[in-house]
């Protein structure tokens, strides 16, 4: 009996041990599953379309693989990332497992240029952007591969290089002026065609107002200069086939072509008026009160009209122009006595008879 009994313990501690080590390799093999999976597994949910034939199947870890149904082999390794199809190119940005950029064909899968920039943008009208060499400068490269425009100037959170019917605006940052810089290239001429501190498009985007050192121009769809020489000032003329253009302190209203359509135009008026006579004043218990019954306005037949930031002098009855509108605020300091400001380095005002006359200057103290 005890001989039995020690070969029944004796199996049973042998069939223990065998169900252990089954059980230990079932769950060695399960935890190397999910492992596997997690990081190498598919992620089919998140897999993109290229083109008919070509897909980008995704993988755990934010891994990508480019596949070819109609050849049915893999055309890339493990990537980063693959940008989506562009709409008007045949090639796409990749991003490898070491953070650089190069492109592939949509239609094939098969990499066209070797990842070897430090960022890249979609190719428009055949030319893309990319980020290159060691002191991360931004260039354009055609299909060829081949630098075609070369050491751009850029700010790093500028992310807009595109071109869009053969041109490219490029913004950066002027810190010694403080202002934004707009710099124009052309995918035709391959380089910047012009530099500007202000582009608006108007006219349908037919047209841009554009502004410089030099003043204000307008220009064409294609960044071309429609008038010969430059305005001190441009706006758009909202309904109307023009632009306001202003010379010399005054305002016109020309069409696309030159034309002169308003040869003075001003943006309001407001007539002049001082006070005759004040009595002093008196208080109650809930606040100060003036006593205005003695009080005279005096306007006379004159006003003060606009032109953009600019104020001039007019007669209301005949509408004649009395003094250019180059000065600041205008104000009446006595019945034939009239203070205007002036935007000059060492003056600060001057005083205008009632025929716009200049009588005295008040320099700055």
């Amino acid at each position: 009996m005890k001989k039995f009994l020690k070969q029944v313990l004796n199996a049973a501690w042998k069939v223990s041990v065998v169900l252990i080590g089954v059980f230990a390799i079932l769950l060695a093999l399960r935890i190397g599953q999910l492992l596997y999976r997690d990081y190498f597994g598919r992620e089919k949910w998140n897999d993109k379309t290229l083109s008919c034939d070509v897909v980008v199947k995704a993988y755990s870890r934010d891994r990508y693989r480019v596949y070819n149904k109609k050849t049915k082999r893999y055309t890339t390794p493990k990537l980063r990332f693959v940008s989506g199809a562009p709409k008007r190119d045949s090639l796409t940005v990749f991003c490898d497992m070491d953070g650089y950029r190069g492109f592939l064909n949509v239609n094939t899968g098969d990499i066209v240029i070797h990842a070897q920039y430090g960022k890249a943008w979609q190719f428009s009208d055949g030319l893309a952007a990319v980020i290159y060499g060691d002191k991360n400068r931004l260039g354009f490269i055609d299909h060829n591969n081949e630098l075609v425009i070369k050491d751009i100037p850029h700010d790093p959170g500028y992310y807009d290089y595109m071109f869009k019917d053969g041109f490219c605006v490029i913004d950066t940052w002027d810190d010694i002026n403080d202002e934004d810089i707009h710099s124009v290239y052309s995918s035709k001429k391959l380089g910047k065609i012009g530099e500007y501190k202000k582009l608006t498009k108007i006219d349908d985007n037919n047209h841009i107002i554009a502004k410089d050192n030099d003043g204000y121009w307008l220009l064409d769809r294609e960044y071309n200069k429609v008038f010969d020489s430059p305005y001190e000032r441009m706006e758009e003329a909202y309904g109307i086939d023009g632009v306001f253009v202003t010379r010399n302190w005054v305002k016109q209203l020309v069409d696309y072509d030159g034309n002169v359509l308003e040869p003075f135009v001003i943006d309001g008026t407001y007539r002049l008026s001082y006070v005759s006579g004040i009595t002093d004043p008196y208080y109650e218990l809930d606040g100060e009160y003036y006593n205005q019954a003695n009080i005279k306005d005096f306007e006379p037949d004159i006003m003060v009209y606009f032109v953009n930031d600019n104020q001039g002098l007019m007669n209301p009855n005949t509408g004649k122009i009395v003094t250019l509108a180059k000065y600041g605020d205008i104000s009446m300091i006595s019945k034939n006595l009239i203070r205007a400001e002036v935007n000059e380095l060492n003056v600060e005002s001057v005083l205008l008879d009632r025929h716009g006359n200049e009588i005295k200057i008040i320099t700055k103290e």
